[in-house]
C-alpha cells in the first residue's frame, strides 16, 4: 500500500493511501456538475409550468427532484466507493477529491462522515422523490406534507451535525477562510440543506396544523352526538 503526504488536504500531515491527484480542472468539475444541475431544475421547472402548479410549488417541486439526484447518485457514489475514492479517477471520486479539499473527512472516510452521507443517500434521496411524487400526482397525496416534513428533518438534522463536528474539531479538516474551499465549499453550498428545510419544515408545519383544526371541531361534535 502507497502512503502519501504528498497531497492538498488538511492536516497537512494526513497519510492518505494511494493518493493520485486530480486529472481533470476545477473549471471541468463544476461546469459539468451545475451543467447538470441546470438541466435537472429546467426540465422540473418545465414540467411544473405545463401542470400549471404554482410558483411556489414550482420551487419546491425543483428542490425535491434536485435533492433526489445529489443524495442518490453523487453521495450515494461516495457512500459506497468512500475506501477507494482517493485512488480513483472517475468524474464523481474526482469531485469528491476536490470537495475533500474543504473537508478532508471525505477523502479519510471518518466515521460520522460515512454514517451521515449513508443515511442521506440512501433514506433521504428516496425521500425526496417520494415527497415530488406525491406533490405532482393527479390526486395530490395526503401524505405529501407529511413526507416534506420528515424529509426536511432528516436533512437539517444531517447537515446541522455535520457543521457542528466540525467546529467541534476546531476547522481541522481543511483551510479556514480559504475563498473556494472554506467559504464556498464547505460554508455556502452546505447552508442550502439549512435554509431550504427550515423553510420547508415550517411550511409543512403550518399545513398540517390547519388541517388538524378543521378536523378538531368536527371530532369534538361527532363525540358531543355520540354522548347525546
Amino acid at each position: 500500500m502507497v502512503i502519501s503526504r504528498d497531497h492538498p488536504y488538511f492536516p497537512r500531515e494526513l497519510n492518505i493511501p494511494n493518493y493520485i491527484p486530480n486529472s481533470s480542472s476545477i473549471v471541468e468539475l463544476l461546469g459539468i456538475f451545475f451543467g447538470l444541475a441546470a438541466v435537472v431544475l429546467l426540465g422540473t421547472w418545465v414540467y411544473t409550468t405545463r401542470r400549471k402548479f404554482p410558483i411556489t410549488d414550482r420551487l419546491k417541486l425543483c428542490w425535491f427532484v434536485m435533492c433526489g439526484f445529489i443524495h442518490l447518485i453523487l453521495e450515494g457514489y461516495f457512500s459506497l466507493f468512500h475506501a477507494s475514492l482517493a485512488g480513483k479517477s472517475s468524474y464523481l471520486a474526482q469531485m469528491w477529491k476536490e470537495y475533500g479539499k474543504g473537508d478532508s473527512r471525505y477523502i479519510t472516510s471518518e466515521t460520522f462522515i460515512v454514517c451521515m452521507e449513508s443515511i442521506t443517500a440512501f433514506i433521504d434521496g428516496p425521500l425526496c422523490f417520494l415527497t415530488a411524487a406525491a406533490f405532482l400526482s393527479r390526486r395530490p397525496s395526503p401524505y405529501r406534507y407529511v413526507l416534506q416534513l420528515s424529509v426536511s428533518l432528516c436533512q437539517l438534522y444531517g447537515d446541522t451535525l455535520y457543521y457542528l463536528t466540525e467546529i467541534k474539531e476546531g476547522f481541522k479538516n481543511g483551510e479556514m477562510w480559504h475563498p473556494l474551499h472554506f467559504w464556498f465549499y464547505f460554508v455556502f453550498l452546505n447552508a442550502f440543506w439549512i435554509i431550504i428545510p427550515l423553510i420547508m419544515i415550517l411550511q409543512a408545519v403550518r399545513n398540517l396544523v390547519e388541517a388538524q383544526s378543521k378536523l378538531d371541531p368536527n371530532d369534538s361534535s361527532k363525540q358531543r352526538k355520540k354522548a347525546f
